[in-house]
């Protein structure tokens, strides 16, 4: 009985080392000092040109900057406006139903979108006869002294 590390050793023939090569661009020491010649040119590689692809979304998150302003409805002035239009829509002329839609419709149009929708919404609801004209002029009288630009 043999052991299985020595039946399968094989003798390891002697290797050649290559030579290793000397970089052209490296100036060979000062044989003085040993330190590296400072005046030595330094190759510089020319950058890639970046592609469109990266700019391009700088680009598309552009903000918009200030916006343009608008006359809305003043927000501090909204009690006022829910007691005076309360009281202007409680007019007889008005259906029972449409009191609150209008009161809460009015205010947004004007405060989100701009003072002209909302008297544009009054305008509407007078044609299809759910505002008396009375109601409406009142309406967007009152208005008037509560835009404000934003």
């Amino acid at each position: 009985a043999y052991s299985c590390v020595a039946a399968l050793a094989v003798p390891l023939e002697p290797s050649t080392e290559l030579p290793v090569a000397s970089r052209e661009d490296d100036a060979p020491e000062s044989p003085s000092t040993g330190t590296q010649n400072v005046f030595r040119q330094i190759a510089i590689k020319p950058v890639a040109k970046t592609t469109g692809q990266r700019r391009r979304g700088s680009r598309e998150k552009k903000g918009g900057g200030r916006q343009k302003q608008v006359k809305k409805l003043n927000r501090q002035k909204y009690l006022e406006y829910k007691y005076a239009a309360r009281d202007m829509l409680a007019d007889p002329g008005v259906p029972e139903e449409h009191r609150s839609n209008l009161l809460g419709q009015i205010w947004a149009k004007g405060e989100r979108i701009s003072y002209e929708a909302a008297l544009e919404y009054i305008e509407e609801k007078e044609a299809e006869g759910i505002l008396p004209a009375t109601v409406a002029a009142d309406l967007q009288r009152f208005l008037r002294r509560l835009e404000t630009r934003r």
